[in-house]
């Protein structure tokens, strides 16, 4: 222990390149000071960030993001960053339903999504959910249907089983060539 040397003036500064979740959280609430914030580039924040934009306004958007992670951080008490993960990790549909004429019957064949497809839809539906809350906030109606999609009272799950119960139904069509 006696090769480490603290620098003069007895502050030691870590690199920028730290991951996010190495802070130490000494009080009881959770709130964001400049360490505890999540990373820029985090990629699930980023995607929610490109699917929230209108009109190329991207900065409304990441403001919008990091409005909706204060206010689940509010209410949580807890960092928001993993609930996200886990809101959109639970909302992700596996497959989906694609309509296929085959001689005089339209048939709903199932068809798998990768990775990025389920995740994109799982935002895009947390996204519609939240836009039909009763609200003036966006970010504050994002942050209620995320902790409510982890609840497990969210619309966006019924949607999900929904697609796959469909799915299901129809797996016999999943050998036809779309």
């Amino acid at each position: 222990m006696d090769d480490i040397k603290i620098p003069e003036g007895g502050k030691v500064t870590l690199p920028s390149s730290t991951p996010h979740n190495t802070s130490v959280q000494t009080s009881t609430s959770f709130s964001y000071t400049p360490d505890t914030l999540p990373p820029r580039q985090d990629p699930l924040l980023q995607f929610m960030v490109n699917l929230l934009m209108r009109d190329g306004k991207k900065a409304t958007a990441e403001r919008f993001i990091a409005d909706m992670l204060a206010d689940m951080a509010r209410m949580t008490n807890s960092n928001p960053l993993p609930l996200v993960y886990d809101a959109v990790e639970l909302a992700k549909p596996i497959l989906r339903m694609q309509s296929r004429k085959q001689g005089g019957k339209t048939m709903q064949v199932p068809i798998p999504l990768k990775a990025r497809q389920s995740t994109r839809r799982a935002i895009m539906w947390i996204i519609e959910a939240s836009r039909r809350r009763a609200d003036r906030s966006i970010s504050h109606r994002l942050a209620v249907e995320m902790l409510a999609v982890l609840e497990g009272n969210s619309s966006v799950l019924s949607r999900k089983d929904e697609v796959h119960k469909i799915g299901t139904v129809n797996r016999a069509n999943a050998s036809v060539r779309i």
